[in-house]
């Protein structure tokens, strides 16, 4: 055997350490996540910010809207 060609693979005992460890990792992970989604999902929903200026339009159906006589400028008539 050289100098360059050693065995790279761990031992047997090893390797089944590894898989264990693993696998552990992996099922930390998942569960972290799980109780991640579950906290996201009982967290409650922000408030909704009102529309800016919401309430500055006025239809003409409303009895307390403004006459208006065309844009600025113009006389009114035809």
């Amino acid at each position: 055997m050289t100098r360059y060609s050693m065995p790279l693979a761990a031992g047997s005992g090893a390797s089944v350490l590894l898989i264990i460890v693993g696998l552990a990792v992996v099922a930390m992970l998942l569960l972290l996540f799980w109780r991640g989604k579950q906290r996201v999902r009982r967290r409650p929903e922000p408030p909704r910010p009102g529309q800016p200026r919401g309430d500055s339009w006025d239809t003409p159906d409303t009895p307390d809207a403004p006459d208006r006589e065309g844009p600025p400028g113009s006389s009114g008539r035809p």
